[in-house]
């Protein structure tokens, strides 16, 4: 997609990304008919398969083919991460169908609709074989766990059908800087988890990531192929927040005013840690050494970046990532 059209998209991302409503995206798509509201229904505990607990295959040697489902959050990684893959030697081959402002459900009801890959269906058809799918759970509509696990499921077994070894992943992000949405409060679909409403961002990365592991233990239990792996975005950006206000980045001191554009949306040194965190699970390497081109970043800032985010994924139970891959003097 032109860079014309991506800024546009982007426009309409701001301005209705917090405050969406499928009834909304209906007025740009008046034949699009609003899908009932799933209930917030419990959890429903799930026994941990083996795959949950398997160690990961070996780090991929060969660029990896990945699509990405979701809305203007999963764009975060539009423009950096076969960049930064490349730059390591990899030959990434990205794929996106995003609508802005969407639930998982939205993307699944509305094939053809979307940026990028216009036709989930075309692209599981036509590319295959796929190596990750990445879907992406939205705190803006408090879909409810089973719903998620649903039609995140969905793209899951679809995908399996021509790419039977794809890796499955749920991107978690962060909360907007407002902390308004019911995964942070501990309200609505998280309000059986066992959470404390928040009280610092940092808390809302917690709560969001507890609802994702959530919807990843539902859909473990419920499909065969590769366990469902996290990307854990979020807890990256609270560690590089931490490192902010200790000062240890230096020439950076203010982490929400250079971290995002708006309430929601990355800067483009925020996107660059979130492409480094995608890179790290994906290739379970350490990105020590990538470009660091369009971060708006010094190298040594770049340095730090890069640090947090490998830090983040290995250290994450959920990406499967081994620490021990980590090279000397990091």
């Amino acid at each position: 997609m032109g860079t014309t059209s991506f800024d546009q998209s982007r426009a309409w991302a701001i301005a209705v990304l917090t405050s969406f409503s499928l009834a909304s995206l209906s007025s740009c798509a008046a034949t699009i008919a609003e899908p009932p509201t799933a209930p917030n229904t419990p959890p429903v505990a799930a026994p941990s398969s083996p795959r949950a607990t398997a160690i990961a295959a070996a780090p991929p040697t060969k660029g990896q083919r990945t699509y990405h489902i979701g809305n203007s959050l999963t764009d975060s990684i539009n423009t950096q991460l076969a960049a930064i893959a490349k730059s390591a030697g990899y030959n990434h081959e990205y794929l996106r169908s995003t609508i802005p402002g969407a639930p998982t459900d939205w993307n699944w009801d509305h094939p053809g609709t979307a940026l990028g890959e216009k036709d989930y269906r075309t692209v599981f058809a036509t590319k295959a074989p796929i190596d990750h799918l990445f879907t992406q759970p939205y705190a803006g509509h408090n879909r409810s766990i089973e719903n998620e696990a649903d039609y995140s499921g969905r793209f899951y077994a679809l995908a399996r059908e021509k790419s039977p070894n794809i890796q499955p992943w749920l991107y978690a992000q962060w909360p907007a800087q407002a902390m308004t949405d019911a995964w942070t409060k501990a309200t609505g679909s998280a309000a059986n988890l066992g959470l404390v409403p928040a009280r610092t961002w940092e808390d809302g990365v917690r709560n969001q990531l507890a609802y994702h592991e959530a919807v990843r233990q539902k859909m473990d239990a419920a499909h065969g192929g590769k366990p469902i792996l996290i990307v854990p975005g979020g807890l990256a950006l609270a560690s590089l927040k931490q490192a902010i206000a200790t000062g240890k980045v230096p020439g950076i001191t203010e982490f929400f005013a250079t971290q995002f554009e708006d309430n929601i949306h990355l800067s483009r040194s925020g996107e660059y840690l979130i492409a480094l965190v995608h890179y790290a699970s994906i290739y379970q390497r350490s990105p020590k050494g990538v470009t660091y081109a369009n971060s708006g970043l010094t190298a040594e800032q770049a340095a730090i970046y890069q640090r947090i985010a490998w830090d983040t994924v290995c250290n994450y139970r959920w990406t499967q990532v081994q620490c021990a891959a980590k090279p000397p003097n990091f």
